[in-house]
């Protein structure tokens, strides 16, 4: 593996090379490379990030990401630097801006052009997703900048019924608009995924994986959000539990149907968004499928019945969850 990792030594030190971590996630000393590179000093990591920046065109881009995420600047410094072992994100800068502020951007090669896609499309149904600026490299591959959300993660295991109570109306309607619009482009759903913003809006994030052909209803290596949530609040009172989680079904149901009722309303204007950006589906597709293909299947997915969707969703749970409605 010595030729792998001079190779890797090799790509991080090359200023035209945004790849910042010397081995991949695959291979079998990834994580000892992870923690040897985040050994280094603070200052030289950035440094290194730096040079990256200036070789490859990012000042522009960055400085348009932190306008859009409400820090205007004419100027930032990178603090810091520190590699992931996440799929979706490689690395995460810290910059510090003009005034002394400082923010955190991620870095990601992955799959940028589906992230490109979802954020495109939930603008046009208000629907909020991370600040994010896809950038094209002379090389023709494309970098995802990214400014994580500030917020409430509704996947994560360590909330408590004390966070749950309060939140958890809101929470449902705003995963289920997210949901209605994943399920028109064939989004699968990975852990985690939707954050409660400060402002009370549920963003969804990472969506990196889009025009899979799901079925009756969006999958993946989650729950729906009314499952998750209710199992943090559910009562040992059988009769109780029963009730609440037939309440945040419905709560569910509602908003997603009405998202979807909207969204075949305005079937056209996601129809010429797709169209818009034929070349990005094409890319992020990779030749196994004609984007005209996909955006055919997104219109198939998008004129269902969405009352049948929920149907099909409930008969997926019901086995585990046998309090869940019967129609």
């Amino acid at each position: 593996w010595t030729g792998t990792w001079e190779a890797g030594i090799d790509r991080l030190l090359d200023p035209a090379n945004t790849r910042i971590r010397p081995l991949e996630p695959t291979d079998f000393h990834f994580k000892w490379a992870l923690e040897a590179f985040n050994g280094l000093p603070a200052p030289v990591r950035a440094r290194l990030f730096a040079l990256k920046i200036e070789a490859n065109g990012l000042r522009g881009p960055i400085l348009a990401l932190l306008d859009r995420a409400g820090l205007a600047t004419h100027a930032f410094e990178v603090v810091d630097l520190v590699a992931l072992s996440k799929v979706h994100a490689e690395a995460v800068a810290t910059l510090r801006i003009h005034d002394g502020r400082t923010c955190q951007v991620e870095v990601s090669h992955f799959a940028p052009a589906a992230a490109e896609l979802y954020a495109g499309a939930a603008r046009l149904f208000q629907l909020r997703t991370s600040t994010t600026h896809v950038h094209r490299l002379a090389s023709g591959d494309k970098i995802l900048l990214e400014i994580p959300l500030d917020g409430t993660h509704l996947d994560a295991e360590d909330l408590s019924p004390a966070d749950v109570e309060p939140l958890w109306p809101g929470a449902i309607r705003g995963a289920a608009y997210h949901d209605a619009l994943g399920d028109v482009l064939g989004t699968i759903l990975r852990d985690p995924h939707y954050v409660l913003t400060r402002s009370g809006e549920v963003a969804s994030i990472h969506n990196y994986e889009l025009f899979h052909d799901i079925g009756g209803f969006r999958f993946g290596f989650v729950e729906p959000i009314f499952l998750s949530l209710w199992r943090r609040l559910c009562s040992p009172e059988a009769g109780e539990g029963r009730v609440l989680l037939q309440r945040m079904f419905e709560e569910y149901r509602a908003a997603y149907i009405e998202k979807r009722r909207e969204i075949q309303a305005r079937w056209g204007e996601l129809e010429a968004f797709l169209t818009a950006h034929q070349q990005t589906i094409q890319e992020y597709l990779q030749g196994q499928q004609e984007w005209r293909d996909a955006v055919a299947a997104v219109r198939e997915r998008a004129l269902r019945d969405p009352a049948g969707w929920m149907q099909t969703l409930l008969e997926a749970y019901r086995d585990s969850y046998p309090d869940l409605p019967r129609d």
